[in-house]
């Protein structure tokens, strides 16, 4: 064997067994399973899954199949002596589309699910359970789950606008979101930094807009093809934000005939501005098959379309008095455009003070501001929550430790003791009200991320942390049994290469004076 292909051997080697690998025997006999499932039930024994394992699957079950073949390593046998069989049954049986049924015990390993959805699920609770000897011999206790997620929409949002990391390392994250269960992923690709998606159409928003240091970083519409792909193939939904009417320098410095004379904010008062949006969104539309598509709306200053004669004749026409009524117009006629094109809007919860049609689903962050909240969901928009200071990546994550130095600090560091503590869904809600939550996304704002480890320490891993709020029943969490359950996961992230943190100690290598 070439030295290349030893080290590459015993690499794989390490990573399957630390996959598996146990927090402290002494105190938890059991594989860590994060997110936590909602019903498991341990047993006496363990199913043996050697080299040959057979792994059997029907119809719609293949390609789940397929994909945990792949990576467990197996290969094909019909004479195994154990067996993982994946199956699909009907909805009267698992009536939740993502919820999954897993047993383990003589010599079989079950996973079931009316749905692939579950069953890509269940696989990855199989792949956590999967515990790896000295010897390489691989086992699953015996165990019965049954588990469903709380959230439907359990996402991430990165900051692609900002800061620049492109494919390859999307592919990476994608990976371990769809390991801890998460399903959406918001990419942020245009802010006055630059814009970071080929639009044909339109091809200065790339040639110009996409500059840094003279040199164009964006995503071509091949590279945004094979994520969404590789994505779906993990049953995660991408998808895109476009900002407007503020956060748009980057698009400005492009076409500046559709902006105001700063180039900070559309024209809301010229008529081709629209048949400018409706020409990028058309191709966003079909370049994305999710069915939302994010315009933002957010953080427009009072003073951005002041001293425009057009706006000011807009207002006139339309008896608009204030800039705020002016945002208003502006979002019902985005919102008109993305629906036309077939998909849900969706905007920061600005868009709730700017009386968006209530078909806009409203994606609340102002922690100062639980009102809006209130306002949003007694309006009847559906509700996806990000609160600054509990789901923003980019603050510090413990004291002194690098961050962001805005509203998000208030009440500390944004640390996974403090993620687990918090309730996505307000006390005064009432179930009718509750269920418009759709679910929570955590966001990778880059301004201070300028670098792929960096963002990656910022990420992980309260990336599971939020998984575990994402996917658990509401009720109480405890952190220091959930710190127990990550240290195997720490282990794993960084034996794939990825800069999780440990402690505050990583934190040294980020700490500027």
């Amino acid at each position: 064997m070439q030295l290349g292909g030893s080290v590459q051997f015993v690499r794989r080697m390490l990573l399957l067994a630390l996959l598996a690998l146990p927090v402290n025997v002494a105190a938890l006999a059991q594989p860590a399973l994060i997110p936590q499932p909602t019903s498991v039930a341990w047993h006496e024994g363990a199913v043996k899954i050697g080299s040959g394992a057979v792994v059997e699957a029907r119809g719609g079950a293949a390609p789940t199949a397929a994909y945990l073949v792949r990576t467990l390593e197996l290969k094909p046998s019909r004479g195994g002596t154990s067996r993982i069989r994946v199956a699909l049954v009907s909805k009267s049986k698992i009536a939740n589309p993502e919820a999954y049924q897993l047993r383990a015990g003589g010599n079989e390993v079950v996973v079931e699910a009316s749905d692939s959805l579950g069953l890509f699920y269940g696989v990855q609770t199989l792949r956590q359970l999967i515990t790896t000897d000295k010897a390489g011999g691989r086992t699953v206790p015996a165990v019965d789950i049954r588990d469903a997620p709380r959230f439907v929409w359990r996402g991430l949002l990165i900051d692609e606008g900002r800061h620049f990391f492109g494919k390859s390392t999307l592919l990476k994250i994608i990976d371990e979101m769809a390991a801890y269960k998460l399903n959406v992923l918001k990419l942020h690709l245009t802010d006055y930094e630059g814009w970071r998606l080929e639009i044909p159409g339109y091809p200065k928003l790339t040639e110009v807009g996409s500059l840094v240091d003279g040199k164009a970083q964006y995503f071509t519409t091949a590279d945004m093809q094979a994520i969404v792909h590789y994505a779906a193939e993990r049953h995660i939904m991408v998808v895109p934000e476009i900002e407007m009417p503020g956060h748009a320098g980057a698009a400005a410095r492009s076409y500046p005939e559709f902006f105001n004379k700063e180039g900070s904010a559309f024209d809301p008062a010229n008529p081709r501005t629209y048949d400018f949006i409706r020409g990028v969104l058309t191709q966003v539309a079909r370049l994305f098959p999710a069915p939302y598509l994010d315009f933002a709306g957010d953080e427009v200053g009072d003073e951005m379309w002041n001293g425009m004669a057009d706006v000011d004749r807009l207002k006139a026409e339309q008896g608009l008095k204030t800039n705020k009524d002016v945002q208003a117009y502006f979002g019902r006629k985005v919102v008109g455009i993305i629906e036309s094109l077939g998909k849900r809007p969706m905007a920061w919860d600005e868009q709730v003070e700017a009386q968006a049609p209530k078909n806009v689903i409203i994606q609340w962050w102002r922690r100062d501001r639980p009102d809006v909240l209130t306002a949003a969901v007694e309006a009847g928009h559906d509700l996806v929550v990000s609160p600054a200071d509990h789901l923003y990546f980019d603050y510090p994550q413990g004291p002194g430790e690098p961050g962001a130095p805005w509203e998000g600090n208030k009440g500390g560091p944004q640390s996974i003791e403090k993620m687990l503590a918090w309730e996505p869904v307000p006390d005064s809600f009432t179930p009718e009200q509750s269920a418009h939550v759709l679910g929570i996304e955590a966001c990778v704002w880059t301004e201070f991320i300028a670098t792929e480890r960096y963002l990656e320490f910022m990420t992980f891993p309260r990336l599971l942390a939020l998984a575990e709020v994402a996917w658990r029943p509401r009720g109480p969490r405890d952190d220091k049994e959930f710190e127990m359950r990550l240290q195997p996961h720490l282990e794993v992230l960084r034996a794939k290469g990825i800069n999780a943190r440990r402690g505050e100690g990583d934190a040294y290598e980020f700490i500027t004076n």
